[in-house]
């Protein structure tokens, strides 16, 4: 007698649904966690250069402001 498995094998899951759905998740939270790490990085880029800038910015106008206080340079040239 042929038995119903010969003809029809049953196939064990290797994972359950649980499983798949918990892998997807946690793959979605690595995705999203570099993608945040990689906006962190550059959002700390821009402030490092928004900082520069303004030190630049500032020694410009103290350089500025400070020729015009050096009268008697001025009186050498008058």
């Amino acid at each position: 007698m042929i038995t119903l498995n010969k003809w029809y094998p049953l196939v064990q899951p290797t994972h359950t649904a649980t499983q798949l759905a918990f892998e997807k998740a946690v793959e979605k939270v690595q995705e999203d966690y570099k993608l945040a790490y990689e906006c962190l990085k550059q959002v700390r880029k821009t402030e490092d250069l928004e900082v520069e800038m303004y030190n630049k910015r500032g020694r410009q106008n103290t350089i500025e402001l400070g020729s015009f206080e050096d009268r008697r340079r001025f009186q050498i040239f008058v």
